[in-house]
């Protein structure tokens, strides 16, 4: 009788679980996904942090070549990222079944591992909402501003990009924008970013508005960052 019981709520439970499914999950098993893949990604689509047509042919093609244990910890890795300022959420996720290939190739375990320092998202709302600019996360670089909002001027020439190197890897736009604001009126400023490790890769490219500010950005050397013209450092 306990093992009929049992049977039964397994069976209620599954059918539940198929009555909670979005009409999305249908289109997941008609596209060819495994059927974990999808009630996964179904999952996803409840908590309203990706819905179905944010995802191209690109991502549903790389998930169903994926193992399947690998792609259930690619989509929960997604589900834990923030993914606040991300545009592009289907470009993202194929970011990150590429550094889970390559921490898988490198030996580096995909489980649980060490969280790097996060930015203060507080810190960066205030600070976007002061000056209307937008901030755009891929998993290979943060990028902030660019042009200005109601910019009606040239975009900056020669002279006008900055190269920062030696960013401490924990340090993030909501440290960087007031330090080299003090300098000038920023265009845009891209942190790039170690999809490996989660953490900065140490530099960045920042382009003022004019030359003078980008001058002062080289004269200043804030925070012991080393900067200098972009023209005279190692390209992108």
């Amino acid at each position: 009788m306990a093992e009929g019981n049992g049977e039964i709520k397994m069976e209620e439970k599954q059918e539940l679980e198929n009555l909670e499914r979005t009409e999305d999950f249908n289109k997941l098993m008609q596209y060819g996904l495994d059927e974990k893949v999808a009630a996964k990604l179904d999952e996803i689509y409840k908590t309203g942090k990706l819905a179905h047509v944010d995802l191209d042919e690109r991502a549903l093609d790389a998930l169903k070549e994926f193992p399947v244990d690998g792609a259930l910890n690619v989509l929960t890795q997604f589900l834990e990222s923030n993914l606040e300022h991300v545009s592009n959420k289907s470009a993202y996720l194929c970011g990150v079944m590429k550094t889970y290939r390559q921490k898988s190739r490198a030996g580096q375990g995909t489980g649980t591992s060490t969280t790097p320092k996060a930015p203060d998202e507080d810190k960066i709302k205030m600070i976007l909402e002061r000056t209307g600019y937008p901030l755009d996360v891929t998993t290979g670089q943060r990028k902030y501003g660019g042009p200005p909002p109601n910019w009606e001027g040239p975009t900056p020439g020669t002279g006008c990009e900055v190269f920062c190197g030696k960013i401490p890897k924990d340090m993030y736009e909501d440290e960087l924008i007031p330090l080299f604001e003090k300098c000038g009126k920023i265009w845009d400023l891209r942190l790039m970013m170690d999809p490996m490790s989660g953490s900065n890769r140490g530099y960045a490219f920042i382009t003022f508005t004019n030359r003078e500010a980008a001058q002062q950005a080289v004269r200043e050397k804030c925070y012991k960052i080393v900067i200098a013209y972009q023209n005279n450092t190692p390209s992108k």
